[in-house]
C-alpha cells in the first residue's frame, strides 16, 4: 500500500488499493471513518492518479462540509421557527380566547334578542287572532243584520204585493159591475127607445150610470196612486238596506286591511328572526370550523386562515410566511 506525499492536506488518510487511490476519512456529520473509492465525476471505478485523486477528495470533503453546514442551518432555523411557533401560538391562543369572549357576549345579545322579538312575534300573533275573531264576528253580525233587513224588505214587497193584488180585484169586480150595469142601462135603452112614453126615466137612469162611471174610474185612479206610493216606499226601503250592506262591507274591508297588516308586521318580524338566527349560525360556525397544518401539524388552524399552494397542501399563515421568507 502506498502512502500519500506529505503535501496533503485533507483530513483522513489517502492511500492505494490494486493501483486505484481510496480515501480513509470522517467526513463532517459522520461518525465514524469510512473508507471511499475516489472517483472522479462520470468514472465509474477509482482513479489512478494521485493528483485526480486529491481533487476528487477535495470535492467529496467540500460537498459534505456544505451539507453539514445546511443541516446546522436548518436545525437552527427550525428552533427559530418552532420558538416563533410557540410564541405565535401562544398570541394565537390570547387573541382566540379573546375573541371566544367577544362571541360569548354577541351570541348572549342575540338571544335576547331572539327572545325578545319571540315574545313581540307572539304578542303580534295574538293580536291578530283577536283582530279576526273581532272581524269574524263583525262579519257575522253584518250578514245576520243584512239578511234580517231583506227579511223585513221581502216581507214588505210580499205585503204591497197582497194589497195591490186585492186592490186589482177590487178594481176588476168594480169594472165588471160597471159594465153590468152599462149593459143593464143599453137594455134600458133599448126599452126606452121602443117604449117612447119612457124616454124621460131613461136618461134619469143614463146620467145615473154615467155618475157611476165617473166614480169607478176615480176609484182606480186612486187605486194605482196608492199602489205607486207602496211601490217607492219599498224602493225606499230597499235602497236603505242596500246603504246598510254597503257600510257593512266597508267595515269588514277596514278589518281586512288591519287584519292584513297584522300579518305583515308579524312577517317583517319573523324575517328579522331568520336574520338574526342566521347571524348567530355564522358565528358558531365561524368559531368551530378548524383545519390542520399540513406542514407544522397544528390541528386548532380555523379554516378561514389556512391556504392552499400548488402542491395541493393546506397550510397555516404562519409556514405560509416562512416559505415564502
Amino acid at each position: 500500500m502506498a502512502k500519500a506525499p506529505t503535501r496533503v492536506t485533507l483530513p483522513g488518510s489517502l492511500y492505494q488499493k490494486n493501483e486505484r487511490w481510496w480515501w480513509e476519512v470522517n467526513l463532517p456529520g459522520e461518525d465514524k471513518s469510512i473508507a471511499r473509492a475516489l472517483k472522479p465525476a462520470g468514472s465509474r471505478c477509482a482513479t489512478t492518479d494521485y493528483w485526480e485523486a486529491e481533487e476528487t477528495a477535495r470535492e467529496i470533503w467540500r460537498i459534505a462540509i456544505e451539507a453539514e453546514a445546511e443541516t446546522r442551518i436548518k436545525a437552527k432555523i427550525q428552533a427559530r421557527a418552532q420558538k416563533a411557533n410557540a410564541k405565535v401560538r401562544e398570541e394565537a391562543a390570547d387573541a382566540i380566547e379573546k375573541a371566544q369572549a367577544e362571541c360569548e357576549k354577541e351570541i348572549k345579545k342575540c338571544k335576547r334578542a331572539v327572545v325578545r322579538a319571540e315574545k313581540k312575534a307572539k304578542a303580534q300573533a295574538e293580536a291578530r287572532l283577536r283582530a279576526e275573531e273581532g272581524y269574524k264576528i263583525q262579519a257575522e253580525q253584518a250578514e245576520e243584520y243584512c239578511a234580517g233587513e231583506i227579511a223585513k224588505v221581502r216581507k214588505t214587497i210580499e205585503r204591497a204585493k197582497v194589497e195591490f193584488e186585492e186592490k186589482d180585484k177590487a178594481y176588476k169586480e168594480a169594472l165588471a159591475e160597471a159594465e153590468q150595469k152599462a149593459r143593464a142601462e143599453a137594455q134600458a135603452r133599448q126599452e126606452a127607445e121602443s117604449r117612447a112614453q119612457t124616454e124621460v126615466e131613461l136618461r134619469v137612469e143614463a146620467e145615473q150610470t154615467a155618475a157611476l162611471e165617473a166614480s169607478a174610474k176615480q176609484e182606480a185612479e186612486d187605486m194605482a196612486q196608492n199602489e205607486a206610493e207602496l211601490r217607492s216606499a219599498a224602493e225606499q226601503r230597499a235602497e236603505s238596506e242596500a246603504e246598510a250592506c254597503a257600510q257593512a262591507e266597508s267595515k269588514a274591508k277596514e278589518e281586512e286591511a288591519l287584519r292584513e297588516q297584522a300579518e305583515q308586521r308579524a312577517e317583517s318580524e319573523a324575517q328579522a328572526r331568520a336574520g338574526v338566527e342566521a347571524k348567530l349560525n355564522e358565528v358558531l360556525e365561524g368559531m368551530q370550523r378548524t383545519g390542520t397544518c399540513e406542514c407544522c401539524g397544528r390541528k386548532d388552524v380555523p379554516e378561514n386562515e389556512l391556504a392552499k399552494i400548488d402542491s395541493g397542501q393546506r397550510l397555516c399563515s404562519d409556514c405560509l410566511k416562512m416559505m415564502r421568507g
